[in-house]
């Protein structure tokens, strides 16, 4: 399964300067998860298939998956073997795909298809995960394996274009025609919405961010403009998204303010505070729960120190090692939040969330 090509965002060097002036211009919400595609397996197509997607399916109709660059296994393997993070998407494709329909598709399109989603996990927007159901995948873009020209990108990920996806209106009507409409909320596929077709002529700077379509009380992280003339994504991110960000998965080591900052932003992790989480509550039996921080900060920062003393005595910034503690802390409350959000959403166990993604 080809790897979506990056999208830059619309003031990158890449982006042709007549962009926004295309007749085939369509701006569409930009939805705030996790990358996720899939692919049906179709035994008649085999040869279409790279290795990994052959490995990972479980016989003919297998619906194979993956995250951004890996695959990860079919819609026939059991819950408790896949990754937390996955878990909802995955009962997606067994209760919200219709697999006939997707292999119908193959004999149109001279082969199989593969479409690409966003898995609906809390990240950095809460859509009211908690409080209400919301669809499971959020399809935005499709490609015909005839249109592959390499499995993998090569060179300057930004130059690659979007040559041979389908235009708007035939990607979303394949989405309507292999969604279930009966599936449950919870484990529904939608398209992505579309919020206008500017007839040329728009001009990104100006543009004004709607309200979401997943919740009434946020704005939408972005969007995504995209043309079927230019063969190619463009994306605005507003400033408060980016901002919301930084302080969800802490803030780029170029952008901290003060040494203790730059410490935390190199190396205070998502995936160190997970690993050390996984050790209390697995390994020495702690409850799972917001609680668990006032011992959780103290020990991120110990294995900071321990792993990667040499670094810190090296670093050409200065720093008070007591001014880490209340930055880490913060960093470890809302990453335990964000797992816990996504456990109850994925019925899975906090420690099995984002083990191995990517």
């Amino acid at each position: 399964m080809n790897v979506y090509p990056k999208v830059p965002r619309y003031d990158h060097p890449v982006v042709p300067s007549d962009f926004f002036d295309s007749e085939s211009l369509a701006l569409i919400e930009k939805v705030d998860g996790s990358s996720f595609r899939f692919t049906l397996y179709d035994e008649r197509h085999t040869a279409c298939y790279p290795e990994q997607v052959i490995d990972a399916a479980d016989g003919d109709n297998s619906l194979v998956f993956g995250t951004r660059n890996t695959i990860r296994g079919s819609h026939r393997d059991a819950l408790d073997a896949i990754d937390g993070a996955l878990r909802r998407a995955v009962r997606c494709l067994g209760e919200g795909i219709d697999s006939a329909a997707l292999r119908r598709l193959h004999d149109e399109f001279d082969g199989p298809v593969v479409v690409y989603a966003e898995n609906l996990v809390y990240s950095t927007i809460d859509y009211g995960y908690t409080e209400s159901k919301l669809p499971a995948l959020v399809g935005f873009d499709i490609l015909p394996y005839a249109e592959i020209d390499t499995m993998v990108p090569s060179g300057n990920p930004y130059e690659e274009t979007h040559e041979g996806f389908l235009d708007l209106e035939e990607a979303w009507a394949v989405f309507d025609r292999i969604r279930v409409a009966e599936a449950p909320t919870d484990v529904s596929f939608v398209p992505a919405t579309v919020l206008e077709q500017p007839a040329g002529g728009f001009d990104p700077a100006s543009y004004t961010f709607p309200t979401s379509s997943l919740s009434d009380t946020v704005r939408v992280e972005g969007v995504v403009a995209r043309s079927s003339d230019r063969s190619r994504r463009v994306k605005l991110v507003r400033e408060a998204f980016r901002e919301r960000n930084r302080e969800q998965f802490g803030q780029r080591p170029e952008d901290a303010e003060s040494g203790a900052e730059y410490v935390v932003a190199t190396y205070c992790t998502p995936g160190r505070i997970r690993k050390q989480v996984r050790q209390m509550v697995v390994e020495e039996e702690y409850e799972f729960g917001l609680h668990l921080n006032d011992d959780l900060y103290p020990r991120v920062v110990e294995d900071i120190w321990a792993e990667n003393w040499r670094e810190l005595m090296d670093l050409d910034v200065s720093f008070t090692p007591a001014d880490i503690y209340p930055l880490v802390a913060k960093r470890c409350i809302t990453e335990l939040r964000t797992m816990r959000t996504n456990a109850e959403l994925n019925d899975a166990d906090p420690t099995a969330l984002w083990r191995h993604l990517g």
